[in-house]
């Protein structure tokens, strides 16, 4: 059997887009949390729980502290996994970890058309600890990841790191937010090193209308409006995130999104329920055509 062509073909089945313009371990691309996939994966500028080890460690830097977990359905049935934390570490400061899991079950292995030589299995892991802090209205964090990839027999391992900033403006109504992420290195898969989706995004969460009770200050409405540009160093190219949030008297938050040039979704959609310490969140995303779909993600976070 070749190992490259397994390679590949595991590869492009993992990936957010099946293209070449898409490098390996795609699956460090994909939208980790409902709330973000709902909107179009604009988070950079807005991530303010423990999701933010994945979107910006400068957002862990928020004064709430959480816990969290996500299940995401992806291109052919793939499976990921994800548990983050939100950590107090001090005053102004905050600690993150992470973990994300994915598992493809078993693919068919060909090397020719036809019926299958067998089956073979892909996972991939990231675990993560991350560590920010804020400074009167200017948030920085930094993420260190340690990556590891089995494909059929083979291993390899790396590591990367993300850092980000974020800042309020407005009286908090406009955040900005900037990231880089996946930088690092993998050893080589066989013969052949897999290359990081060394990415960079930024752009600008705004919440232009608010209606707040007079009696008692209860926000009956918060409208958020997101738009962020992310550029993948290895493949150079840019996409556009678009995102759009309502919460409605505390209780639920509707949400959609559009992503510019990608072949596998453009428009995005979601729902949350807001239950006091509990959120509860859900991203239906329509696959274009030629892909198994939709992509299904559910998220739960708890905060104090």
């Amino acid at each position: 059997m070749s190992m490259r062509l397994v390679i590949i073909l595991s590869l492009t089945l993992c990936a957010p887009i099946a293209s070449a313009q898409e490098t390996g371990l795609s699956f460090l691309r994909i939208g980790v949390n409902a709330r973000a996939g709902s909107m179009g994966d604009a988070q950079t500028a807005s991530t303010d729980n423990a999701f933010a080890t994945y979107w910006n460690p400068a957002g862990l830097a928020h004064r709430t502290h959480s816990v969290a977990g996500s299940h995401r359905i992806w291109i052919g049935d793939i499976r990921v996994y994800d548990v983050v934390a939100q950590l107090p570490a001090g005053r102004n400061s905050t600690w993150g970890l992470s973990i994300t899991a994915t598992d493809s079950g078993d693919l068919d292995a060909r090397t020719q058309p036809g019926e299958p030589d067998g089956t073979f299995s892909a996972q991939f892991i990231s675990t993560g600890i991350s560590y920010a802090r804020s400074f009167r209205g200017l948030r920085a964090g930094i993420t260190a990841k340690f990556l590891r990839e089995r494909i059929f027999d083979t291993n390899a391992s790396g590591y990367a790191v993300d850092i980000g900033f974020q800042m309020d403006l407005l009286e908090q109504r406009l955040n900005a937010g900037f990231a880089l992420r996946n930088f690092g290195h993998m050893t080589a898969l066989e013969i052949e090193r897999t290359p990081l989706p060394r990415l960079l995004q930024g752009g600008i969460a705004l919440s232009p209308l608010q209606i707040i009770a007079n009696h008692d200050q209860t926000q009956l409405l918060d409208l958020m409006i997101s738009v962020e540009a992310s550029h993948l160093l290895d493949g150079a190219f840019t996409r556009l995130h678009f995102g759009c949030a309502v919460t409605i008297m505390e209780l639920v938050d509707l949400r959609g999104g559009y992503i510019t040039n990608d072949q596998l979704r453009n428009f995005t959609f979601g729902l949350g329920l807001l239950f006091d310490r509990i959120d509860a969140d859900y991203a239906f995303i329509p696959f274009e055509d030629g892909f198994d779909g939709p992509g299904h993600i559910l998220s739960i976070i708890y905060h104090w």
